[in-house]
């Protein structure tokens, strides 16, 4: 397969933006949440729902820098398969699976972004009588494009690691690497089990995973990517 050159800059650039936009957007996120979860209480009070209304500018901004992050995923394969040069099949599936797993992401964002507007509007949808089922189909389908994303950025991930034994990355890098891709596949499944099961502890374990575990792996696995890539001639400065 022909590859490209890659420009070191660019994809430090690209990092330093998918992680700023993501730590930043999930505290956003986190903050809307605690101000008005999109899981309504029983019975629904108009007060959850004025609280739901007042909190539209979070779940827009967090949304909105959330959006980045997915299209910034959606690109990691370009840089993947740049520097690390796969053979076979391997290349063109990591850009292809990659930029699934974003755009996965990106449908769930442009959907909240949409439900935010509707929340500042005081949309019909948000009536006591029509805001529970409104809600609880938000939510099943965000979770499930969010349970989704996880699994080809994941395969793709694995994928990398025997390209990256060719070129010379480090030993720690690569088992990271498959560690990190192990996590985002039993991620997506844990995630998929709780909106199956709706068990407590499945979900609580898949929120832990996906808000808290999924931006420290990300943060530690590109930061030691963008070293172990500066370590070669072909992507220096």
């Amino acid at each position: 397969m022909k590859v490209f050159d890659i420009d070191f800059r660019l994809v430090r650039g690209h990092t330093i933006v998918l992680l700023a936009s993501w730590i930043v957007g999930t505290v956003l996120v986190m903050a809307a949440y605690t101000l008005a979860p999109t899981t309504p209480p029983v019975p629904i009070t108009a007060q959850y729902l004025d609280q739901l209304r007042g909190s539209w500018g979070w779940y827009a901004a967090g949304y909105a820098l959330f959006f980045v992050v997915d299209c910034a995923i959606a690109l990691i394969g370009i840089s993947l398969v740049a520097w690390l040069r796969p053979e076979g099949f391997r290349g063109p599936a990591m850009i292809v699976l990659f930029a699934l797993g974003g755009m996965l992401g990106v449908l769930g964002d442009v959907q909240m972004l949409g439900a935010a507007q509707l929340f500042r509007l005081g949309s019909p949808l948000l009536a006591p009588e029509m805001a529970p089922a409104f809600l609880d189909g938000l939510n099943t389908t965000c979770n499930w494009l969010s349970a989704a994303s996880f699994l080809p950025g994941g395969i793709a991930t694995w994928l990398a690691c025997r390209a990256a034994q060719a070129v010379g990355a480090s030993g720690g890098w690569i088992t990271f690497t498959r560690l990190g891709a192990l996590y985002q596949i039993a991620a997506g499944l844990v995630c998929a089990a709780a909106l199956i099961t709706a068990q407590p502890f499945l979900n609580n374990l898949a929120l832990l995973g996906a808000i808290v575990g999924m931006p420290v792996f990300a943060t530690a696995w590109l930061c030691w990517m963008l070293h172990e890539m500066k370590s070669q001639p072909s992507t220096g400065d």
